[in-house]
């Protein structure tokens, strides 16, 4: 698993490198786009008896106009749960979404409300089994950005994510989790 955050880690930063900053104009203005990569705590709920755990992500995003932003994120999170039938688990999430941001307001500090919906795939491994199983997602929460220069921003939210996972293990159903998100806005132009 340190071999994943350390390989997603380093493409973000490969990635960040190489892509052409604006010269002219690389504030979050409508005509950029933005990277976004992102350290998450993740905190489950529901049935899913999981203790904390964390993750990875990266955002691609676009300024719609002074009050909205578009996003698609693909994340990885992994937690521990002790279920009562077969000891402790190993669970591994990969998904994305696709967010919708409101900002309030666009200063040095600005915060916002997001939505997104999208696909996860719960992986549970146990000595006696392995489970995989595909669901979706829908994500709402708050944040907020602060502008440290007009090419890097500091980013974090706090999110809550309704999981429709299938009834397996008597943990299904709909899960509710709790996401805490931290990281950096790069914008970019082509």
């Amino acid at each position: 698993m340190n071999q994943a955050i350390s390989a997603l880690c380093l493409a973000s930063l490969i990635l960040v490198g190489t892509i052409k900053l604006a010269h002219a104009k690389t504030d979050l203005s409508e005509e950029n786009f933005y990277l976004a990569p992102f350290g998450s705590y993740l905190q489950p709920g529901g049935d899913t008896a999981g203790s904390g755990g964390w993750g990875v992500g990266l955002g691609v995003g676009k300024v719609l106009n002074e009050d909205f932003n578009i996003e698609l994120r693909g994340f990885w999170q992994n937690y521990q749960s002790d279920f009562s039938c077969c000891g402790g688990a190993q669970n591994d999430l990969i998904g994305a979404t696709a967010d919708l941001q409101y900002y309030f307001f666009r200063d040095t500090f600005s915060p916002y409300a997001v939505a997104g919906v999208g696909g996860m795939t719960t992986n549970i491994e146990a000595r006696s089994f392995k489970l995989s199983q595909e669901s979706f997602i829908f994500e709402a929460g708050v944040g907020s950005t602060y502008s440290v220069s007009q090419y890097f921003l500091v980013r974090g939210d706090v999110r809550y994510r309704l999981n429709t996972l299938p009834d397996s293990l008597g943990v299904g159903g709909v899960l509710n989790d709790a996401v805490v998100n931290l990281g950096f806005v790069v914008p970019f132009a082509f």
